[in-house]
């Protein structure tokens, strides 16, 4: 690490440090300083610069030690969760938070994907409740995969519904870079949409309406989510682990959930790679 020597052994000494704070023994300090010493090795070998480490240089990294190295999935996981704690670490979570593999608490590899039974759990606690916009919220971030930000910049008019065939589509339209796509509607979904709809009696052209008939916002469905112990991404990660459990092409689940970067599809697969693993040794 030659030229970068002296900064790379302030930013192991620092992560040792905050680990050390977190009360992490010292054979788990030594173990993550060392798999992120391979980690920076591998980025200046690269002609990459950590200071301005990006969610590519991580997912590249991944890609080198399963495809490259062949390396174990115990070793996979070890860096997963040592990059995952060291982006927490320089106050940059965020650059894990689209990848897959990473899980929101940190000492886990997966994202935080739901069992069938706990869909179907979810689902009967807010049925339960009865509130028609609550249910149709739920069903369309399980359903589509679109994230908050865009549920919440839904107009009616991105809906089609056919009524005969209880089918229909959803139209997202793209923001920045982002392209717009369009997602196939389950017969559940329709019948949710419908039946929520037909409480509408406001001319607002937003799809979901706050309790003040305001266009809803991210915040108010989060918090509404967060009463069955379940936030948004959850849902967005089930819908992709889904499709890619039933064998859907890499490049058809990345348009439909809206991944400018493919890479961030595939993570799904070693996700499910792994896990199918571990059932396998279980």
């Amino acid at each position: 690490m030659d030229k970068h020597n002296s900064e790379y052994t302030g930013m192991l000494d620092s992560f040792a440090g905050y680990l050390s704070a977190k009360g992490r023994s010292e054979n788990t300090i030594k173990t993550y300083n060392g798999v992120l010493q391979l980690f920076m090795q591998w980025m200046n070998n690269n002609g990459r610069v950590i200071n301005e480490l990006s969610t590519k240089d991580i997912q590249d990294y991944l890609e080198f030690l399963e495809n490259k190295q062949k390396r174990s999935t115990s070793t996979i996981k070890k860096t997963c969760n040592t990059l995952n704690t060291f982006a927490k670490s320089i106050g940059r979570p965020d650059i894990v938070q689209d990848i897959p593999v990473f899980e929101k608490e940190e000492g886990d590899l997966f994202p935080e994907s739901m069992t069938e039974e706990e869909v179907q759990e979810l689902l009967n606690k807010i049925e339960k409740d009865r509130n028609k916009r609550n249910i149709a919220i739920a069903y369309t971030l399980l359903e589509t995969g679109v994230r908050v930000s865009e549920l919440c910049s839904l107009n009616i008019s991105d809906i089609e519904l056919n009524s005969k065939h209880h089918t229909g589509q959803l139209t997202v339209r793209g923001q920045g870079n982002d392209q717009q796509r369009t997602i196939p509607l389950p017969k559940s979904l329709v019948h949710h949409l419908k039946e929520y709809l037909e409480t509408r009696t406001d001319e607002e052209l937003a799809l979901f309406l706050s309790n003040y008939n305001k266009r809803i916002s991210s915040r108010t469905v989060q918090h509404m989510l967060k009463q069955y112990d379940v936030y948004p991404h959850k849902l967005r990660h089930t819908f992709c682990y889904r499709l890619i459990e039933k064998g859907l092409d890499v490049s058809i689940v990345a348009q439909l959930a809206g991944h400018s970067d493919i890479h961030v599809t595939k993570q799904y697969i070693r996700a499910v790679k792994i896990a199918e693993e571990e059932l396998k040794e279980a």
